[in-house]
């Protein structure tokens, strides 16, 4: 088989395969009403931090890394609700998934986008199959968000940033109860 040949087959078959991964759908997030799995992340320090520490306050989980452009763009939205709603018991929690430890703690020490609400690492750092986002729920894209209410039900998911998702999240909000 000539050189050209096998490119073209090559690139052919590379196409095909962009086309289908691109085409998968994404799996579905958790639905609204289910029991938000718990689990346990590191805080700066390496005390250990779970999401049932926050049960009985509204919980905005937002799964992130710090590699992720869409991820730093939901930032100042995120750390808006965390300044207006925490004293009416929202807790932001920042999950920071599929990333380096070494990265993590280097966004704490001089952040690309500067916020107060706490963020956390996963100890599954980047492998993928084993963090906390997918295992548990169904992230295949960030930044993810999950809204969990005080008695630790979903109420709102959604990926993305912009201002679809900022609204997505605020119509949530206001449904559990928070003034805008």
């Amino acid at each position: 088989m000539n050189t050209r040949l096998l490119l073209a087959s090559l690139g052919l078959l590379v196409g095909t395969i962009s086309a289908a991964v691109a085409a998968a759908p994404r799996p579905p997030l958790l639905a609204n009403g289910t029991p938000a799995p718990d689990f346990t992340a590191l805080k700066a320090d390496n005390s250990p931090a779970k999401l049932s520490d926050f049960r009985g306050k509204v919980v905005l989980l937002d799964f992130w890394s710090t590699w992720c452009g869409p991820c730093k763009a939901t930032m100042p939205h995120l750390e808006k609700l965390h300044q207006k709603l925490g004293s009416q018991g929202l807790v932001v929690l920042g999950v920071c998934v599929w990333d380096d430890r070494a990265k993590f703690d280097g966004w704490l020490k001089s952040p690309e986008v500067k916020t107060s609400y706490l963020k956390v690492f996963d100890p599954a750092a980047r492998a993928s199959a084993d963090s906390i986002a997918r295992k548990l729920y169904s992230v295949s894209g960030i930044p993810t968000f999950y809204l969990i209410d005080a008695q630790g039900k979903i109420l709102f998911s959604g990926v993305g940033s912009g201002p679809k998702t900022e609204a997505g999240l605020n119509d949530a909000l206001k449904q559990a109860g928070f003034k805008l």
